[in-house]
């Protein structure tokens, strides 16, 4: 993701995590299971109980990002060894048998591997491409793009991630 895009990216969604959903605050997590460039949120419940949002940009040369959702009974962010994990949420909820899980948000609702789109990929086939995409991209023009993406994300975890993540805090015993 182009630097301009991923700032705007950041600053955008913490203020909108902080805004929309202030249970989920932003945890500098220290953990080689984070990547640069991802921010993750965590709402403490009970014990070691703990559930996440992470802000995912695109670790390749695509401007677009996901968000992953999930859960640790250890107290910490997930330590996985494949992100996101590779069973899909199920009708069945048996994932909520794992210790630790994050998914894909768009996975609750689709099968589709959706990302949200900032700007699409053109590859850069001619010197004048090259150079166009180089350009510093003005900020203003990087937030125009970005924002209504991070409107869209945030929607959909509220639609999809919040009520799945609160039944998965109840089939544990909890409050959802």
């Amino acid at each position: 993701m182009r630097k301009e895009y991923g700032k705007a990216l950041r600053q955008y969604f913490s203020k909108q995590m902080k805004e929309r959903l202030p249970e989920f605050k932003e945890e500098k997590v220290q953990s080689v299971y984070l990547w640069p460039g991802q921010r993750a949120f965590s709402r403490p419940l009970s014990g070691s109980l703990k559930c996440w949002i992470v802000l995912s940009p695109s670790p390749k040369d695509f401007d677009e990002f996901t968000v992953l959702i999930g859960w640790s009974t250890l107290g910490r962010y997930p330590e996985l060894s494949v992100i996101p994990s590779p069973q899909s949420p199920s009708p069945d909820r048996v994932e909520f048998s794992q210790p630790e899980y994050l998914t894909r948000l768009p996975q609750l609702w689709t099968r589709q591997d959706e990302w949200w789109v900032i700007q699409e990929f053109e590859p850069a086939l001619t010197v004048e491409q090259m150079t166009a995409r180089m350009a510093p991209i003005p900020a203003p023009a990087a937030e125009e793009k970005v924002i209504p993406r991070v409107q869209e994300s945030i929607d959909k975890v509220i639609e999809y991630g919040l009520p799945y993540l609160s039944e998965f805090v109840r089939s544990r015993g909890e409050g959802g």
